[in-house]
């Protein structure tokens, strides 16, 4: 195919400049990507002040699997826009963020087409999939139940989701939605 020679030849002053925007709107992108990963930082610096127990034992048990945002990191992000779906993804969506060991053993226990957890309408289903799951493997079930609500009440709040003065109870949980408002 014979094409002209203005297509087949580089002119350097318009390759300088699209690659000049190629890259600013890459970088745009990631840094508008970065911002909405994770909590909020108005959410992240309320659930700290107000949630300040959950906030430590969120920082000594979560955050090295959720990144210290909830942004995720070798577990998926459970605060912000997108996290903490109702109903489970498809875990085949979510591989980066798994163990495959861990995801193979969910499989092979899990009858077909039955979800990998029950859904999350609000804390208490959260509160209780957190006590009997995390922190994974052999420590699952290790913290206190009053660790346990502290923690969901610090990553709901930071989550954006509306929790009560005082934080997440047993006596509330069934009233704190963890959809953000």
């Amino acid at each position: 195919m014979n094409m002209p020679s203005r297509f087949v030849r580089s002119h350097p002053t318009r390759t300088i400049v699209l690659s000049s925007t190629i890259a600013l709107c890459s970088v745009s992108w990631l840094l508008a990507c970065g911002a909405t990963i994770g909590a909020s930082d108005a959410n992240l610096a309320k659930a700290q002040a107000s949630q300040s127990t959950g906030s430590s034992l969120f920082a000594a048990n979560c955050a090295g699997c959720h990144g210290d945002r909830g942004q995720g990191r070798n577990g998926p992000q459970i605060m912000g826009a997108g996290a903490l779906p109702q109903v489970p993804r498809d875990q085949d969506s979510n591989q980066q963020f798994t163990d495959p060991q861990q995801m193979e053993q969910q499989v092979k226990t899990r009858a077909p087409g039955t979800p990998s957890r029950e859904p999350f309408n609000h804390a208490g289903d959260l509160f209780h999939y957190v006590s009997k799951k995390m922190p994974p493997g052999d420590k699952a079930g290790s913290l206190k139940p009053e660790e346990y609500w502290a923690i969901v009440g610090f990553v709901l709040t930071a989550h954006g989701a509306a929790v009560p003065e005082g934080g997440v109870t047993p006596q509330n949980a069934s009233s704190v939605a963890i959809a953000p408002p």
